[in-house]
């Protein structure tokens, strides 16, 4: 009996991570953090999400993730695939979506996914010192490139 509050603070202690570096210094390739009505900036893979304040209303869990798959059919991708959710959270003021690119003088924007529906809409950019940036009003899967 004397292990169960042992065992509680081990689980409470893990259950408390935000998952924002895993051991060993190496670069996290998913993220999950909490955020409220007063905004949040999340860091993953080169990757910054930044949701300001008044985006959302209510505390929600967070998730980017960065993916070395490939882009969509049709599409040259010049950076990873991040995915962020929940999948079609919306928020009321737009979020800045950031990524690392390979910037090879050609000409590129950022593209993000309509929800559930899988097509890709380019959200424009700005191009600034190897990352792109855009601004999105809702969560889903994107990255920057062109099409073929």
């Amino acid at each position: 009996m004397r292990f169960l509050p042992c065992l509680a603070v081990a689980i409470l202690a893990l259950s408390c991570s935000d998952n924002t570096e895993p051991a060993g210094g190496a670069s996290a390739s998913s993220v999950t953090k909490t955020v409220g009505p007063d905004g949040a900036t999340i860091e993953v893979g080169g990757a910054t999400v930044t949701i300001p304040r008044g985006a959302l209303t209510t505390p929600v869990d967070i998730t980017i993730a960065a993916s070395d798959a490939g882009p969509p059919e049709g599409f040259i991708a010049l950076s990873k695939v991040f995915t962020c959710g929940p999948s079609g959270t919306t928020f009321a003021e737009p979020v800045v979506m950031s990524m690392p690119f390979n910037d090879n003088g050609q000409p590129s924007t950022m593209w993000w996914s309509t929800g559930a529906d899988p097509t890709f809409k380019d959200v424009g950019g700005q191009p600034n010192g190897g990352k792109m940036s855009a601004t999105v009003r809702h969560f889903s899967s994107g990255f920057v490139g062109r099409k073929k």
